[in-house]
């Protein structure tokens, strides 16, 4: 079969798997509960796989591919950090944000972090949570749908119109299905790349020789390569460390991951996510450092090392298999941006409406449209190398919500001045010190706002009375009038 048409007919399938979705989850979509958090209704393994294929999706592990090829063995740090991002997660963040967002009756996570601040200064705590949230996932939308269009180009296909067919179908399926579309979409891309990344190691290994002579090519590549951190010694490897990590910290602020903890059925599916997501996402990133480690050795001068894994398959696979690889990929790369259209729509329909106003499902599917319209705009008029800002966009969501939220289901009230500082100087830091040039593991970009951010939450917050109960609005008066 030549490169073609395996191409086309793995499009097809891809397009016929999007239908059936579009079909599932629209019949069981009929107001705005179940669009924008199906419900709360979502299965253990909805709720799993979209989960991992949300926090650490197909763009990100070409991200962790291409690290390991340029850093060596200090990109076991990259596993480290994202495994913790996603335990603190499952096992800290998931139940309480469930149980804050049934007792305070929101359906969005930033309804949550400006609940309690206030009817003069919540107006403002949304809105600059809706602008910073859409300027971020805005930016990775660009970057995924660039990153897609150079693979599909790589096997010969019309990038621009295979992109707008793929955007397109993407769009009708989330503005048919909301949150249920959606998660089918990203665990049918978490299963798509887990099987890629467990196939493509045995192959890569045994065009280095083995793991004894992929041990001697990495000793004659340097100690950059070698060495734990990356060559570093003294404080700058420990900053090298924290930087990195700082991407795990980052992860407890990505809204359009979180929101599937919102839409759990139960608390027994929290308790079996907590347990397999963790896992899946660490074999996940094993398979691709080790794919990045083997490329390194393989093809030591590639320009690109974010496209090791197609370039692993391209050169040593049969021309069908390593097409229907890439494109595989490059599907996976593209659906990651269904879940943030649907957050960035959601926030805008739901978040920036007056409070006596009731959510409408009409409006949400009218936002989702004005939202894949700018989709659109990004897609053909980004410069090229926005790529280059993608991570930024991560980290800097993740400093500027991520502290908020995790004080928040800490127990403690933030006054409403502090959160705003909190979030705009997560936000502001995270700009400024990628302006600046890069420090070791980027720290001060990566975790000096994230900490900043903390410290002013931390600082500005006061205690509830009752801990234990999910939200203010559980108060009775014994709690507000002193007896």
């Amino acid at each position: 079969m030549s490169r073609s048409a395996t191409a086309l007919l793995t499009l097809l399938a891809l397009l016929a798997a999007l239908l059936a979705i579009m079909t599932w989850a629209s019949r069981r979509t009929h107001n705005a509960a179940d669009f924008a958090i199906a419900n709360r209704r979502l299965g253990p393994w909805l709720v799993t796989l979209s989960y991992a294929g949300t926090g650490v999706n197909a763009w990100m592990l070409m991200t962790v591919a291409a690290a390991a090829f340029l850093w060596g063995l200090s990109a076991a740090w990259i596993w480290a950090a994202v495994v913790f991002g996603c335990v603190v997660n499952m096992w800290f963040v998931a139940p309480r944000l469930r149980a804050a967002s049934i007792g305070s009756g929101g359906i969005t996570v930033i309804h949550l972090l400006g609940v309690d601040a206030g009817d003069r200064l919540q107006p403002l705590v949304v809105r600059s949570a809706v602008f910073i949230l859409m300027l971020a996932l805005l930016l990775q939308i660009a970057a995924i749908l660039q990153f897609a269009g150079v693979m599909l180009a790589d096997v010969g296909l019309d990038t621009t119109n295979v992109l707008l067919v793929a955007l397109t179908m993407i769009i009708a399926t989330v503005f048919a299905g909301g949150m249920r579309a959606a998660s089918m979409i990203d665990t049918i891309q978490s299963i798509v790349v887990i099987a890629v990344a467990l196939f493509l190691p045995l192959p890569a290994l045994i065009a280095t020789g083995g793991i004894t002579e992929l041990k001697m090519a990495f000793t004659s590549i340097g100690p950059e390569a070698t060495n734990w951190f990356g060559g570093k010694n003294g404080v700058a490897a420990i900053a090298f460390a924290a930087g990195v990590v700082g991407l795990g910290l980052a992860m407890c602020g990505q809204p359009h991951a979180l929101a599937r903890f919102m839409a759990a059925k139960d608390e027994a599916t929290l308790r079996i996510a907590r347990w397999v997501a963790p896992v899946w996402i660490a074999i996940l990133l094993a398979a691709v450092v080790f794919c990045g480690w083997c490329a390194r050795v393989l093809y030591s001068g590639l320009e690109h090392p974010e496209q090791s894994l197609a370039v692993i398959a391209s050169r040593l696979l049969p021309p069908w298999l390593a097409t229907l690889i890439v494109v595989g990929l490059a599907a996976a790369v593209i659906s990651a941006i269904a879940s943030q259209l649907l957050v960035i729509a959601t926030a805008l329909a739901i978040d920036l409406k007056r409070p006596t106003t009731p959510p409408s499902l009409q409006w949400l599917r009218g936002m989702l449209l004005v939202v894949a319209v700018l989709a659109c705009i990004v897609l053909l008029y980004a410069p090229m190398k926005i790529g280059e800002h993608a991570m930024f966009a991560f980290t800097a969501l993740g400093a500027a919500l991520g502290p908020l939220l995790l004080v928040r289901l800490s127990g403690k009230r933030i006054r409403p001045g502090s959160t705003l500082g909190a979030m705009w100087a997560g936000f502001l830091l995270s700009l400024v010190f990628h302006l600046l040039p890069d420090s070791p593991g980027d720290f001060l970009e990566r975790v000096l706002p994230f900490i900043a951010a903390l410290g002013i939450a931390l600082t500005g917050g006061e205690r509830r009375r009752n801990p234990d109960r999910a939200d203010r609005s559980q108060e009775t008066m014994h709690d507000r009038v002193p007896i």
